[in-house]
């Protein structure tokens, strides 16, 4: 009989430790759930972003004087463009500073713009901030792009003139018969065209702008009397004053240039309505 007692025992006593044992798996479970909804909920999907502008420019320069900024665009709810660059103390891009890309690309093998374009592909690819791929010589550039373009999607941007507020940028697909390709950035602030940044690449040599080209400069003023820098200067005054690329004023001697440069600030400016 005392066998019996004992065994029933043993069977109550197993009973009571497995039960307790399920319960504290079901609330740690439970516990886990809710933290992972808390978290998800904390974090804005990217898969349900509705269509609009979104930017973020950093509030503080790094000790070299520069800060990141990218516009990102989405279209039935997927990411399309994304615009990214630095900008430093004297209002200048990082991706249209020559100097810097020859700099970069001899201590690196790659350029501002290189690393931005790749950048913005990976993200309309992968439309995950945290999968975007590491570009190789650009570590840093990768983590304030993946930082800034997260605070970005957290600011849709509303109408506040003419223009959304954000850095939209062009590039040309092809490069022309002459071997360079146009490429332009414009920045908009409080509904208005603040800045615009304007300059050409060359197909052999990336590193090689048409406005730092000494040579190029040299013989284009010897046959039209100007120079890309001087054009370029003239373009941008225009614009910044009509506000509308369709009426920036022709410069006398840079007639293509003109044309192509009205053409492709309206593309760039195309994002901003």
């Amino acid at each position: 009989m005392k066998k019996i007692i004992a065994a029933v025992v043993c069977v109550l006593l197993a009973a009571m430790l497995l039960a307790g044992c399920s319960s504290s798996n079901q609330s740690q479970q439970q516990q886990q759930q809710q933290q992972t909804q808390e978290q998800q909920q904390a974090q804005p999907s990217q898969e349900t972003l509705k269509d609009g502008v979104y930017f973020a420019e950093a509030k503080d320069f790094d000790d070299h004087g520069w800060k990141p900024m990218a516009t990102v665009i989405v279209k039935d709810g997927k990411i399309t463009n994304v615009f990214f660059d630095y900008i430093n103390k004297d209002g200048k891009l990082k991706t249209f500073d020559a100097e810097y890309a020859k700099n970069m690309k001899a201590k690196t093998n790659t350029t501002p713009l290189d690393a931005a374009t790749a950048l913005a592909n990976s993200l309309i690819s992968k439309q995950k901030v945290d999968e975007v791929d590491a570009v190789t010589g650009a570590t840093h550039t990768v983590q304030d792009f993946k930082t800034i373009v997260a605070e970005a999607l957290k600011n849709p941007v509303t109408s506040q003139g003419q223009y959304k507020d954000g850095l939209y940028k062009a590039i040309e697909k092809e490069f022309d018969d002459h071997g360079w390709k146009a490429m332009v950035a414009v920045i908009v602030k409080d509904g208005k065209i603040s800045s615009v940044f304007w300059d050409e690449i060359n197909k052999d040599d990336n590193t090689n702008y048409k406005l730092s080209n000494a040579d190029y400069a040299k013989n284009m003023e010897a046959q039209t009397k100007i120079t890309p820098t001087k054009a370029y200067e003239a373009l941008s005054k225009s614009l910044i004053e009509k506000q509308d690329p369709a009426a920036v004023d022709k410069v006398t001697g840079a007639t293509h240039t003109t044309e192509k440069f009205k053409t492709m600030v309206s593309e760039a400016l195309s994002f901003a309505k």
